[in-house]
């Protein structure tokens, strides 16, 4: 689908790749709706993006209120009278052990990553399939094909995104409605800063590369444009992917080495984290699991 005069919904605009993606949509003069929880953010990228072609629209949104979410769709109806892409982006990240991490935390984190994607979908659809168009892309991350430790909850609802994606394609097959999942790698963004820690894993490698939030948002667009079932960002995530099932016991140890350093050791635990009461801004997939930013 070329995206130029179609309307697309951006969840998780504020920041990362969400944000990437709005202006590089804008850039294929597609008209493009801003959705995060955060409002002025949303505000200074429609005013950055003035000059582009297309409209912008904004829609403040959280994700994990459906009601919120269906009146984010009758918005954009409202205002272009389509709905032709929407980007599930918005996500959230936490470090946390899985045998006695915050089930708060973990409850919270699903709400965003998964039952979000999923409100966004069944509202989006049924004008879709009314149109016979749409294309819904799952911003995913390479988490949701290799999962790391302490990165189990948050890789969980990466999976879950494949399997939605996966399912959702041959539901929808024959209605002119496309589906595409794209796995960002580490990503050079504020994710992983703004993750919630229950635990302090060290650092990527510096030698590990981290991609732009530009180059995640041109692989989204070019989902979008050639119809790509599975998208990955560099050539050395989709090898990870890859090679991770040939052999996963060698491939468990070099994850452990990678993440948490040649001792392996226990990390200590991080201050305590308040991510059910205080969540972050859903921003996106951000998520690029490990996250630099990742989704």
């Amino acid at each position: 689908m070329r995206l130029e005069g179609r309307t697309a919904i951006v969840t998780g605009a504020s920041s990362g790749i969400g944000r990437q993606t709005a202006r590089e949509f804008a850039g294929r003069r597609a008209h493009v709706v801003l959705a995060s929880r955060n409002r002025d953010k949303l505000e200074a990228l429609a005013a950055e993006l003035a000059d582009y072609p297309g409209h912008r629209l904004v829609v403040p949104t959280d994700v994990t209120d459906r009601l919120a979410v269906e009146a984010l769709v009758r918005r954009t109806m409202e205002e272009f009278d389509s709905v032709d892409v929407l980007v599930n982006n918005a996500g959230i990240g936490l470090f946390a052990p899985i045998a006695d991490g915050s089930l708060d935390n973990m409850h919270h984190l699903l709400n965003v990553n998964f039952w979000g994607a999923v409100h966004c979908i069944q509202a989006a659809v049924p004008y879709m399939r009314h149109q016979g168009r749409g294309h819904i892309v799952n911003v995913a991350s390479v988490a949701g094909k290799v999962a790391a430790p302490y990165l189990g909850a948050y890789s969980a609802t990466k999976f879950a995104l494949t399997a939605v994606s996966d399912a959702l394609r041959s539901e929808l097959a024959g209605t002119g409605i496309h589906v595409s999942t794209v796995y960002p790698g580490l990503t050079d963004t504020s994710f992983r800063e703004n993750m919630v820690r229950e635990v302090e894993v060290p650092d990527p490698p510096p030698y590990l590369r981290s991609a732009g939030p530009a180059a995640v948002a041109r692989r989204i667009a070019q989902a979008v444009r050639w119809n790509l079932r599975d998208a990955y960002v560099s050539l050395e995530d989709l090898a990870a992917v890859v090679a991770y099932p040939l052999a996963p016991a060698l491939a468990d140890w070099a994850v452990r080495l990678l993440w948490l350093g040649p001792d392996r050791g226990v990390p200590p635990p991080a201050r305590p984290s308040r991510l059910a009461e205080e969540p972050t801004e859903p921003s996106a997939a951000d998520m690029i699991e490990p996250p630099s930013e990742s989704t």
